[in-house]
């Protein structure tokens, strides 16, 4: 049976909507207080060049003492600039782009590692392709606080939407010089790893090594996977319409057009929506229109369905 024009407009206003998935979403920037935060005025001693290809991400821990203060951080960071920069390290600022303390709290470390990526340096020297995430404290024998590694995570997860950095795979790439891979060697890697995993070092410290893999990697992968997954929005439930009058009550008794109910079953079922819908109209107070025929009345010599040929 051919379906009517009423039939078609109703399915289609009661058919859910065909949503398309929203674009992919980055993962939100984490909270990073600036290096301004803490380093009361300390500038880079030397020029800093820009990593122009980075490709993976590297923890270490600064192997300072654990139990600071939260006011105490901007302190300790410049301890550690005062050491980096000193005869004994010489680097030109601080080694490091970035740092997570025990409290979950992020901080800018190297000059323009906010803003775009910075070379980084490292004990025994930085084989290039990276940028620098750091714990800070002594994770040898202690775990960093969860706090921390979920700052963390959120940070790598970031740094990699950020430098397009695939955390699911290996990365491979030639050395530019460390005392672990030396110039021009071909190293693979994972795509967040330990300080030893590019120098001769036990940095990141033997509690908090094994957890760059099985922790910290897989988190900030579901960090990122998060983001990318798009939220639908859910659709609103139509609220059912009441019938205005007996055919239109027949017709949801009946699953059946108005129209098409002319004689037989259908009058009865009409005969009987009728009698409920005046009831229903007079208890809610409303007067029966007395003018008004039923539809099957009005329209049964005009049928409501499309010609068969579309015309």
């Amino acid at each position: 049976m051919p379906l009517s024009r009423r039939r078609l407009l109703t399915a289609a206003a009661l058919a859910p909507l065909a949503v398309p998935p929203d674009a992919a979403a980055a993962p939100a920037v984490p909270a990073i207080r600036s290096r301004a935060e803490w380093a009361d005025g300390r500038a880079a001693r030397g020029p800093l060049a820009a990593e122009d290809d980075v490709r993976f991400l590297l923890v270490h821990h600064t192997v300072t003492a654990n139990d600071y203060a939260a006011e105490a951080v901007p302190a300790e960071l410049r301890k550690v600039y005062a050491f980096h920069t000193s005869a004994e390290r010489g680097w030109p600022d601080i080694a490091y782009n970035f740092f997570v303390d025990r409290f979950g709290t992020l901080w800018e470390g190297r000059t323009g590692s906010l803003t775009g990526p910075v070379a980084a340096d490292a004990t025994g020297g930085s084989q290039g392709f990276a940028q620098l995430v750091c714990f800070l404290g002594d994770f040898t024998q202690a775990p960093p606080t969860p706090d921390a590694m979920d700052a963390a995570a959120r940070l790598c997860a970031w740094l990699a939407d950020r430098y397009a950095i695939d955390l699911t795979a290996p990365v491979t790439f030639t050395s530019r010089g460390s005392n672990r891979w030396k110039r021009g060697a071909e190293v693979t890697t994972d795509p967040i790893a330990g300080h030893r995993d590019m120098s001769l070092t036990a940095c990141p410290g033997d509690a908090l090594y094994p957890l760059v893999r099985t922790q910290l990697s897989p988190a900030a992968l579901a960090f990122q996977r998060a983001a990318a997954t798009p939220t639908p929005t859910p659709l609103p439930t139509p609220s059912p319409t009441p019938a205005s009058t007996p055919a239109d009550a027949a017709a949801a008794a009946t699953g059946t057009d108005p129209a098409w109910i002319v004689g037989g079953a259908g009058a009865a079922a009409l005969a009987a929506a009728g009698a409920a819908w005046a009831i229903r109209r007079r208890s809610a107070g409303e007067q029966p229109d007395r003018e008004r025929q039923p539809a099957a009345e009005e329209g049964a010599d005009e049928p409501d369905e499309e010609p068969s040929d579309g015309q």
